[in-house]
């Protein structure tokens, strides 16, 4: 089995969709592994597995409310308003 680490910014629509499909109520910190890179570097990666390959995919907090957007995860706003207002 191959093993890949990717960065969000590179997973094409295909594995971002695998991905939406995977986390389907978005990621959350329970979802985040965090590895340490040869140069001591710590990153948070969410693992994604295909039949052939096992994918580290490299989040941050923007990937997080990307993913939030596709999803439909609105945490925080009122559901009776137009959708753009925060809740007071």
């Amino acid at each position: 089995m191959k093993r890949v680490i990717k960065d969000y910014k590179s997973i094409g629509m295909d594995l971002l969709q695998l991905l939406i499909n995977s986390f389907p109520d978005g990621i959350y910190e329970d979802d985040l592994i965090s590895i340490t890179k040869p140069d001591g570097k710590k990153i948070n990666v969410v693992e994604l597995r295909t039949d052939d390959t096992v994918y580290l995919i490299k989040m941050d907090k923007e990937m997080q409310s990307q993913m939030d957007s596709f999803t439909g995860d609105f945490e925080g706003l009122d559901p009776y308003s137009d959708g753009y207002r925060d809740n007071p």
